[in-house]
């Protein structure tokens, strides 16, 4: 049986795809994670991320559309 990726290995892999834009056959390589893997894992702990950091950093009086047009801001500050 395989141990569990841990989530060291989850983060690190999520923010290396957020940084580089690097596609998962790409990041296959250096995290030594499938590509089936990473495609599970990557939006995941990006759910987590946002989950966690939303009460801190977008305002709660936005509008659907405007957290919206703030989170592909983020996104594609890449």
């Amino acid at each position: 049986m395989r141990e569990a990726i841990s989530a060291h290995e989850r983060l690190s892999a999520t923010l290396r795809f957020l940084a580089t834009g690097r596609s998962y056959k790409d990041l296959e390589f250096t995290t030594i994670m499938s590509k089936q893997s990473l495609s599970e894992i990557i939006p995941e702990t990006c759910d987590v991320i946002y989950r966690v950091l939303k009460k801190d950093f977008l305002k709660d009086n936005m509008s659907a559309s405007n957290k919206t047009s703030e989170i592909s801001f983020i996104a594609n500050l890449s």
